[in-house]
């Protein structure tokens, strides 16, 4: 599954600054337990993750991936440069 590429990110709330940069990440093998988790849940564990250099995680969701469980989880977040 191709992921886009960084792009400067028109979707953003107008609080937010106005140069941050949308990134998504594929995380694969991550513990089975995160199935278990509520969306808000796994938001709050994966925003843990990327809480540096002002990382803010905007959304996390299962996709199909080719990996021994079937699928791996797409984790989108801004950026404030």
């Amino acid at each position: 599954m191709a992921l886009p590429k960084t792009h400067h990110c028109s979707a953003c709330s107008d609080s937010a600054a106005q140069h941050s940069v949308l990134h998504e990440d594929l995380v694969v093998g991550a513990p089975l337990s995160m199935e278990d988790l509520t969306d808000a849940q796994r938001l709050d564990r994966f925003a843990r993750k990327y809480a540096h250099d002002g990382c803010e995680v905007t959304e996390v969701r299962r996709v199909p991936h080719d990996s021994l469980s079937g699928y791996a989880w797409s984790v989108r977040f801004t950026e404030s440069s």
